[in-house]
């Protein structure tokens, strides 16, 4: 009995319409061609309003007698931010991230097509994908469900009035049931919608950043081609050459737009992560808010897996440098081995993924932020002993 090989179309079809389903749900599948801002959508941005202008308000509130409020309250600002952030890059860019959505389908069509060994690279990629995007959701609903649940047994084992987030909604009496449930209730919404939101976003990310990897080893197999061509004097040998000139191309050319639809995202993404982990590090070391250890994991999350991405764009453009010289150029006339120069030229200033256009995303950078987070919280730490 033999098993029928999924098409490696098919897989990269039901990782779009997954990306699809979850962007729908908070208004922003942004990578359908005809794509309009919703109800949804409005209620979405209603939320984050509703969030800055009670956050505000609270903290007006309260600065006078406890200004370190500011940093609690602070804490999930960087997440909102973020949110913002890739909605509106995501409507703003809709013409873009459909076009690569489209670009990326027809690739998956034509190269299943070239035989066996095609279809695996392609649906291997399409696995590692999804691999990366099940780690994701599970850490995003492992942490929203571990903080709604852990804030629920708190407030039924100590009978306190615990909160989910840290904005109150004026005119709304908390120590009253009523009102304690009514700001409970609008904290779970709000919280609720940002979570998806979050991962909405970054599933395209995941996505349109995890290919660079399938360039590279589709780049292998042209190689392989065109060395086999070149050691049989066949004449196909330089429509192979100028192939994998295109490829390269195109590979870079790919680098370049994802830098450019995802820019704003991943500069607001680093720089808030920092910000989000400092204030989370402080409430954990008050102790004012039960959700702050799983929250932190979100945090932390947020920041390593896009530097991670960001290093393996950068093996990939060593990789494809690499594979550019097992090109058996030796086997190749003067004319195509001039062709040569002009490619390995290339691949020396390769396209790279910055963050606001100046730090390369790295695990390198990852962790000198994380230094610098050492560092201040550090500070925090000798701040409140002179305190008490």
């Amino acid at each position: 009995m033999t098993v029928k090989q999924i098409r490696p179309s098919d897989s990269f079809a039901k990782l779009i319409k997954m990306a699809r389903l979850v962007s729908s749900l908070v208004g922003a599948d942004v990578s359908t061609e005809n794509y309009r801002v919703n109800i949804v959508t409005i209620i979405v941005i209603f939320c984050i309003i509703i969030y800055f202008i009670f956050t505000a308000t609270t903290v007006a509130s309260v600065f006078s007698e406890d200004w370190t409020y500011l940093l609690e309250a602070s804490c999930m600002v960087g997440s909102v931010l973020q949110g913002i952030t890739k909605l509106i890059s995501g409507i703003g860019r809709t013409t873009d991230v459909s076009g690569m959505r489209l670009e990326l389908e027809d690739l998956y069509r034509r190269y299943e097509s070239k035989g066996e060994t095609y279809c695996r690279v392609l649906n291997e990629r399409c696995d590692r994908v999804w691999q990366v995007i099940k780690m994701v959701g599970h850490i995003y609903g492992a942490s929203v469900v571990g903080i709604l649940l852990l804030t629920t047994i708190l407030v039924i084992k100590t009978n306190e009035k615990i909160y989910v987030m840290h904005f109150f909604i004026p005119g709304v009496d908390v120590e009253t049931s009523f009102g304690y449930l009514l700001t409970t209730a609008v904290h779970t919404v709000v919280f609720l919608a940002g979570a998806f939101g979050l991962f909405a976003g970054d599933l395209f990310f995941l996505i349109y950043l995890g290919q660079p990897e399938l360039f590279r080893d589709i780049l292998i197999l042209k190689i392989k081609e065109l060395n086999e061509a070149a050691a049989q004097k066949d004449n196909k040998t330089e429509h192979l050459l100028i192939n994998i000139i295109q490829w390269h191309q195109y590979y870079t050319d790919y680098n370049e737009r994802c830098n450019e639809v995802f820019y704003y995202i991943i500069t607001m993404q680093i720089m808030t992560s920092g910000v989000s982990i400092i204030c989370t590090m402080y409430i954990i070391l008050m102790g004012d808010w039960p959700g702050a250890y799983l929250y932190i994991l979100i945090a932390l999350c947020g920041l390593y897996l896009y530097c991670i991405i960001g290093t393996n764009i950068q093996t990939c453009n060593a990789a494809f440098f690499d594979e550019l010289y097992n090109i058996n150029w030796y086997e190749l006339d003067v004319k195509r081995q001039k062709m040569m120069i002009l490619i390995l030229m290339k691949s020396q200033n390769p396209s790279e993924i910055k963050i606001g256009g100046v730090l390369p995303l790295s695990v390198q950078t990852a962790l000198q932020i994380t230094k610098t987070i050492y560092g201040i919280f550090t500070m925090m730490l000798g701040f409140l002993d002179e305190e008490q």
